[in-house]
């Protein structure tokens, strides 16, 4: 199915200028939030493990937890054998040897059940398998995940499921990398699905030929053909903090589209009337121009919205233990296990009350 630039679009130009005028009005009387004030602790991955970038699946019954994990003690030598061109050492040191599995009956008693340590299928994914999303599609499961491999290969592939526990691989993988509008050598990772209207959106990081940092969209209704609908949001890179885009959310709400990211000092937050593009000039197709705004030292997040209504935000303590690090001068340069350390912490979650189109963070209650 293809889709065009109307796509998603249910309000007027009129209607989202109105919003997001009162959007922005509320960000002129707030500030950002305090990490320790609005979450609490809910899960710590094994002993010697971490827990990083994530998604959640509800299955009717339990909630599952999928994340990157590894041994981060490897991390020094990992990124020194990346930087060299090293693949067989950047494999033998990976700090992505597969993907975390953690059930629950709430968010508040998840519990690890397995590593998904998944077979290399070749060069492409020699280095890494990790940082699985799961969907529904015609009857079974599906896990998009991140691969990488020789000559710095990113991309991304594809395994199927009847039951959630065994997993085949998809016949055609890897099912994409970067764009071709994007620079050579350009990353292609953390996918965000969202199902609208029978079609898969597919959001993930990449970067251009100008060496912005790139959220781009691709789309699919089958699985089997994917559309290209380029770069949604751009910005230039952070030099405190995550250096590039990552970690992006995106999901409609009472007729708008939120974007949720983490860049530089933490998490940050973009609305739109359409899921295909974040700003929007002064004057152009819309009245207001549209901008980001920071929510707080937050890190690899997601937002989940149960089936009763309940919105809750889940982060790591990676930017938190970062702008404690910068207030003490504490050089912990990024990438080394210095700096890398806190998500062996695990997860925290906060509450996320809605006023009008802007999240507010509560610290939670266990339900």
């Amino acid at each position: 199915m293809t889709i065009d630039s109307e796509f998603g679009v249910e309000i007027s130009s009129e209607q989202f200028s109105e919003r997001f005028l009162a959007l922005h009005k509320q960000l002129f009387a707030s500030t950002e939030f305090v990490f320790d004030d609005v979450t609490t602790h809910i899960y710590t991955p094994p002993k010697g493990t971490y827990q990083v970038d994530h998604s959640f699946f509800h299955d009717g019954d339990q909630w599952h937890l999928y994340h990157i994990t590894g041994d981060l003690k490897k991390s020094d030598a990992y990124v020194e054998c990346m930087a060299s061109g090293d693949w067989e050492g950047a494999a033998r040191n990976t700090v992505e040897p597969g993907i975390g599995h953690a059930v629950g009956n709430s968010l508040f008693d998840l519990r690890y059940v397995e590593l998904l340590e998944l077979q290399s299928l070749g060069d492409f994914d020699m280095i890494t398998r990790s940082n699985g999303w799961v969907f529904s599609f015609e009857g079974r499961y599906g896990m998009l995940y991140g691969v990488r491999g020789r000559d710095g290969y990113v991309g991304f592939s594809l395994m199927w499921s009847t039951d959630l526990k065994k997993w085949t691989p998809g016949d055609s993988n890897p099912i994409f990398g970067p764009p071709s509008w994007a620079k050579p050598g350009a990353t292609c990772k953390d996918v965000h699905i969202v199902e609208h209207e029978g079609v898969f959106l597919l959001y993930y990081i990449t970067a251009n030929k100008n060496g912005y940092c790139c959220v781009a969209l691709n789309s699919t209704s089958d699985w089997v053909e994917f559309q290209d609908h380029g770069c949604v949001f751009e910005s230039a890179p952070m030099l405190r903090g995550t250096m590039g885009i990552e970690s992006v959310s995106v999901f409609p709400r009472n007729h708008i589209w939120h974007m949720f990211f983490t860049y530089g000092p933490g998490l940050w937050h973009a609305v739109s009337p359409t899921p295909m593009q974040f700003v929007h000039s002064r004057g152009s197709s819309y009245n207001v121009g549209t901008g980001f705004y920071c929510l707080g030292p937050f890190h690899a997040t997601e937002i989940i919205e149960e089936a009763s209504g309940k919105w809750w935000l889940t982060t790591d303590r990676k930017e938190e233990t970062r702008r404690l690090n910068r207030q003490a001068g504490r050089l912990c340069y990024r990438g080394s296990y210095a700096d890398e350390k806190t998500l062996e912490e695990g997860l925290y979650l906060s509450s996320v009350r809605w006023d009008g189109d802007q999240p507010l963070l509560e610290r939670p209650r266990s339900t």
